[in-house]
């Protein structure tokens, strides 16, 4: 009796027990529906949104392509036209560039020619230099003629070779500034020697022996005619034509390129004869060669 009773609770109890699974099973399947609804509608959205973003991208893109077309055909025009514009502006700068190098060359030219014609002007005036010192001897007051045969003081005149007489100095020393004065250099330079040979203590004969120096200098001897001043400076000391002979001399060494030697004798006729007109044309010739 007690087992059927246990039968009749357990077959009531059973329904209940499977009612109460079955609707939890369809409540779960009805929250994985609706689940599986908003994944849907989820990925329609996304594929939507992802379609929508394709397009923008793909839009971009061909946006970007066009972009870089109409840079790239833009890019060529503007080197097209900037070529034709600089070779248009260009062709005058080099016209220009052509004429500035034409004119270098001709200023170089110039140039050239200026240095040609201050050597040639600075060898005029130093030949002037030497004319002038040359025709300072010359003008200098000829000596007196010789005295008279019946004059009883003469003093007899020195003979020539085998006892006859030289040529009068007066005529001598005529014969030798005539030459001079003629272009023959040569010809008075041997004349000159002639006179100082034959009157060597005549008041001319300093002025003999400057003149020699003198042409010298004029032919560019230079070694001769620094002899030749020394020569006047040692037989003519204290003869009034010295400062000549100082200052002579000092152009000749400096003509020789012995510049040191120049101021040297520039300064000593400085020193010896500081009040002369031969000292002042000194200091003018230590400041050319940038000297005190």
């Amino acid at each position: 009796m007690r087992r059927i009773h246990l039968l009749v609770i357990a077959s009531l109890i059973a329904p209940s027990l499977t009612f109460g699974a079955s609707r939890e099973e369809q409540e779960m399947q009805r929250d994985i529906a609706q689940l599986q609804d908003q994944v849907r509608a989820l990925q329609s959205s996304f594929d939507q949104k992802l379609a929508t973003i394709q397009t923008l991208v793909q839009q971009s893109l061909d946006a970007a392509n066009s972009a870089n077309t109409n840079v790239s055909v833009l890019g060529a025009g503007v080197g097209q036209t900037l070529s034709r514009e600089l070779g248009d502006r260009l062709k005058p700068v080099a016209g220009l560039a052509a004429k500035v190098d034409n004119v270098a060359s001709d200023s170089a030219e110039v140039r050239s020619a200026v240095a040609d014609l201050t050597s040639q002007l600075n060898k005029t005036q130093q030949q002037l230099t030497d004319i002038s010192n040359a025709i300072k001897v010359i003008q200098s007051p000829p000596a007196a003629p010789p005295p008279a045969a019946n004059d009883p003081g003469a003093a007899a005149a020195p003979a020539g070779p085998g006892g006859v007489p030289p040529i009068p100095a007066q005529v001598l020393w005529a014969n030798a500034t005539g030459d001079y004065s003629g272009g023959k250099l040569d010809q008075a330079v041997t004349d000159f020697n002639d006179f100082l040979h034959f009157y060597p203590n005549d008041p001319n004969a300093s002025a003999a022996q400057l003149q020699i120096g003198a042409i010298h200098s004029l032919q560019a001897k230079y070694d001769l005619a620094i002899a030749d001043f020394d020569a006047a400076l040692v037989r003519y000391p204290d003869n009034k034509r010295a400062p000549d002979a100082w200052f002579m001399k000092g152009q000749a060494l400096k003509n020789a390129g012995r510049r040191g030697e120049a101021a040297e004798t520039f300064r000593t006729l400085i020193r010896k004869y500081p009040s002369s007109d031969q000292a002042a044309e000194a200091k003018d010739q230590l400041r050319a060669l940038g000297l005190n």
